[in-house]
């Protein structure tokens, strides 16, 4: 929307399957949970039947109307915009990322149990299923980052796989001195790497446009990628990467001083704030620092800590499915709990249950903390990526600290349930009725 004033937020709100309306990042969120796929594909299809200038039901567009194409949207914070270009650049891969450490976790399982060698050639081909994803990871962001800010994903892409490509990797595992043209730099491994990519493909998009604006139409078919090439491969190798790379480890840096300073400390601060940290849309800030650690460490914290928050909500629910007396709200509760429970989707129940009662938060905040302590306590840590629930449940099996992490699950949901019926307590009659 080019100004979201203009958004009909009570109307929205009062619409069946409409759970809440969020404004966040300049931006106003529809949340619709589990339907959200469906939905999407029908908006997008009316939208592209649509007659040029004119959305359905809406009019042809008037010389006033403030949403017409051209309309200055409402200046965003350079914050707004960050969060903006990491969600559209990782959002695509959330599932796929999921699912490797779902398919990662399962095959550990399996090795583990002695059904699955892992010399077999069997596991071999499921591990490079789970894998492939943040090994090439470059080669993936590079393609998102460059529709991101405007330039050819596909050269974009071709960009990230040639630092992918075995004479370069060659090279570059080494972490020695090498040289370009009698140009010397320290070389690094781009594998699993996100930072260096994304500000390489961010320079690529105003080379690209510099080269659109000075060749001739007819030499861009070829120049323009010929160019970008040419340039962009070694200025990675050479500028962007260790430009990169110290970015990410002055931040990574910091992540670790955080997490040794105190491990209860930051694992109970995620677990009793990370859904609202989610909730706002700002994780995405977060995440890429915690999938990096991922990658390079092998196991994280604040990934097993922070889904806490998801737990916490599911007691929320399975409290308020049985103590309100209101059709409705169990009806919602009993439907969000189990879309939690099976997939780890937390919107209906925030949007649903949580935020129908400011109470439900402080169930809410004092079930994920509880399990956030839990996790510090016992240095519960996750050696793969998944979403919260049962479908994720194999790739939280295989983590050496997977007993405990249960055990704080279970503290997490426990605590938010009875905390949930506590505060609920004066409005529910518990004596049966007179005869």
């Amino acid at each position: 929307m080019h100004d979201t004033s203009l958004a009909e937020r009570d109307a929205l709100k009062a619409l069946p399957a409409v759970l809440g309306v969020v404004d966040s990042q300049g931006q106003t969120m529809v949340i619709i949970g589990p339907l959200v796929n469906e939905m999407y594909s029908e908006i997008m299809r009316q939208l592209e039947n649509a007659p040029d200038g004119q959305t359905p039901d809406s009019g042809p567009a008037k010389p006033g109307d403030n949403a017409v194409a051209g309309a200055k949207a409402p200046k965003k914070s350079w914050f707004d915009k960050l969060l903006a270009t990491i969600s559209a650049i990782f959002t695509p891969y959330i599932p796929i990322l999921a699912t490797s450490g779902i398919i990662k976790g399962l095959i550990d399982i399996l090795a583990q149990s002695g059904i699955l060698p892992n010399t077999s050639n069997t596991y071999l081909i499921l591990a490079g299923a789970g894998n492939a994803l943040i090994y090439f990871f470059p080669i993936l962001l590079a393609f998102t980052a460059a529709q991101k800010f405007g330039a050819s994903p596909y050269i974009g892409a071709v960009i990230g796989a040639a630092l992918m490509e075995p004479n370069i990797t060659g090279i570059t595992t080494t972490g020695n001195v090498i040289d370009f043209l009698g140009i010397h730099f320290t070389a690094m491994n781009f594998s699993s790497t996100v930072i260096p990519i994304i500000l390489a493909i961010w320079a690529y998009s105003y080379l690209d446009k510099l080269l659109k604006r000075f060749l001739p139409k007819a030499l861009q078919f070829i120049f323009v990628p010929f160019l970008s090439l040419l340039i962009m491969v070694p200025l990675t190798l050479m500028v962007f990467g260790p430009v990169g790379g110290f970015l990410a480890n002055l931040v990574a840096d910091g992540y670790e001083f955080f997490l040794n300073s105190n491990v209860i400390i930051f694992n109970a601060i995620f677990g009793a704030l990370f859904i609202y940290v989610i909730m706002l849309g700002i994780h995405w800030v977060v995440l890429p620092l915690q999938l990096s650690y991922l990658a390079e460490h092998g196991m994280e914290y604040s990934l097993g800590s922070g889904g806490m928050g998801n737990y916490a909500v599911l007691g929320v629910c399975l409290a308020v499915m049985i103590i309100s007396k209101n059709k409705e709200d169990r009806a919602m509760a009993s439907s969000s709990a189990f879309v939690n429970f099976l997939s780890g989707v937390t919107e209906p129940g925030i949007y649903g249950v949580v935020m129908k009662n400011k109470k439900y938060f402080i169930s809410l905040t004092l079930g994920g903390l509880a399990g956030g302590i839990v996790c510090g306590v016992t240095k519960t840590y996750i050696t793969n990526f998944a979403f919260s629930g049962l479908l994720g449940l194999p790739a939280f099996l295989s983590s050496p600290t997977a007993v405990t992490y249960f055990i704080a699950v279970g503290v997490s949901l426990s605590v938010s349930f009875f905390t949930t019926i506590l505060l609920s307590k004066q409005n529910i009659n518990f004596k049966k009725p007179k005869a």
